[in-house]
């Protein structure tokens, strides 16, 4: 059963304040309001704090660190060593609606999955892909994320016939009980799930507890292997910060599927 709108708000919303930006403006308010009230060295530790974990969270060595926690659950394969399998199961995520001024939708780094699957069909690894993707309430009005990654897949030369899409899920656990759905009328018995490796952990893990039968097939891998470090991985960077938020996006969700039964 799908969550109700009010429920998908509130475990979109509450996350926010844990991210790292949520969190160290919080504590920038609480700082500055522990200041006013004459706490000074409080609001000085508060501020202090806030700006520690914003840099510490925005350095390749963190946030390499907590991504690659979790990528490396689930590495990706050469084709050469990818089983095979009846289908290609591909979550939604990394193409934003052609909303104006936009002409066509536009590829995110997660759009990697979209053309893993094809890359998957064109080796013979499946012979069938079906996409799981819809739109979070707010955002209605706009081309399902199934709809355009179908089209995208098409763009790249996969049969629309061997093409299923599922459009109505809006998160982890709802991609779940659309394929189990989907499964009755495609009646398949391998699969590959299509996801990034940051996510692959949470998202295989609600699949087989649903009762899908799921191998890992991992992409948009984000970290990769050095062998030496330099000063700059102790330097912010914004690309890094936001691979730290992705990173406790998904330990948060997994916590959060724990605690409601979802893994």
């Amino acid at each position: 059963m799908f969550e109700s709108d009010l429920s998908l708000f509130v475990t979109k919303l509450l996350p926010v304040f844990l991210y790292p930006v949520g969190a160290a403006a919080g504590l920038t308010l609480v700082a500055g309001a522990l200041t006013l009230l004459g706490y000074r060295r409080s609001g000085a530790a508060a501020a202090i704090s806030a700006g520690a974990l914003l840099w510490a969270c925005a350095t390749p060595f963190v946030a390499e660190w907590a991504a690659g926690s979790l990528e490396r659950q689930h590495p990706p394969r050469p084709m050469s060593e990818t089983p095979q399998a009846d289908v290609a199961i591909v979550l939604g995520g990394g193409i934003r609606p052609n909303a104006s001024p936009r002409q066509e939708p536009d590829l995110g780094d997660a759009s990697d999955r979209v053309l893993h699957a094809a890359r998957l069909f064109r080796a013979g690894k499946v012979a069938r892909i079906l996409i799981t993707g819809g739109n979070i309430p707010w955002l209605t009005g706009t081309t399902p994320e199934a709809q355009m990654i179908r089209d995208h897949l098409v763009e790249f030369g996969v049969p629309v016939d061997v093409i299923s899409i599922a459009t109505e899920s809006r998160n982890t656990y709802e991609n779940a009980l659309e394929i189990k759905r989907l499964k009755e009328t495609q009646r398949f018995q391998t699969a590959l799930l299509v996801t990034s490796a940051l996510h692959m952990p949470r998202a295989i893990a609600t699949f087989q507890r649903a009762g899908i039968p799921v191998v890992a097939s991992s992409t948009d891998v984000r970290v990769i292997t050095k062998t030496n470090r330099t000063m700059f991985d102790w330097l912010p960077d914004s690309e890094y910060l936001d691979l730290t938020t992705k990173a406790v996006k998904e330990w948060i969700g997994t916590l959060a599927y724990r605690m409601r039964g979802y893994l």
